[in-house]
């Protein structure tokens, strides 16, 4: 009984902190940012919004609603920070009241444990990962977690791709200016898929 109740507290202690750390990065310090920029709250909820949904690709939306580039790379590194913790919290609580997920999370780790190098670096590759459709920033903290990287490190590396991720955004969106040029990134973006096809079938037909 002891046990149990024990357990309890310490799953509702890491859900406490996943909604502390979620609620003053993602919500406190962007607002708070844009007290001192004079930006309107509802400018930044709103911008947050939106972060919710696109992630890195949200950063163009920033300058209709009076953000610069610099407050909103400021707002998507906090926004990034405060869900990474979150997430890894959350994954901790999961742990905690499944024992198949424990057990499971224990072998990984075992496994791992032949791949030091893996183990002490891996959380370098969240700047990538953040990069990945599909994965992005909701996905790069779980795998962090399955794999046993260092907590604070899967932080820093997933919050430094996250911005790039949306520095690039907000770069090529404010490169396009009609709508020749997205026909243009669109017809390059074709090219290098059909390129990775072709060789990627050449490459077979070869070793075959």
């Amino acid at each position: 009984m002891r046990a149990r109740f024990r357990s309890l507290l310490q799953i509702m202690k890491e859900i406490s902190k996943a909604l502390l750390y979620f609620f003053l990065f993602v919500v406190v310090v962007p607002v708070l940012i844009g007290v001192m920029q004079d930006i309107p709250t509802g400018n930044i909820l709103s911008f947050l919004a939106s972060t919710f949904i696109l992630q890195a690709a949200a950063p163009p939306l920033g300058g209709p609603l009076g953000l610069t580039r610099t407050v909103t790379l400021a707002i998507m590194a906090s926004f990034s920070i405060g869900v990474t913790l979150g997430i890894l919290e959350v994954c901790e609580s999961l742990a905690l009241t499944s024992d198949r997920v424990s057990r499971w999370i224990g072998n990984v780790g075992k496994k791992m444990e032949k791949y030091p190098v893996i183990q002490k670096y891996g959380a370098v590759s969240c700047i990538l990962i953040a990069w990945i459709p599909g994965i992005g920033l909701y996905g790069t903290p779980i795998i962090a977690w399955i794999l046993g990287w260092n907590r604070w490190l899967t932080v820093v590396f997933t919050t430094i791709g996250f911005v790039i991720a949306a520095t690039f955004v907000l770069f090529v969106a404010q490169s396009i200016h009609s709508l020749q040029d997205i026909l243009l990134l669109v017809a390059a973006g074709a090219m290098c898929v059909i390129v990775i096809v072709v060789l990627g079938k050449f490459t077979r037909q070869k070793r075959t």
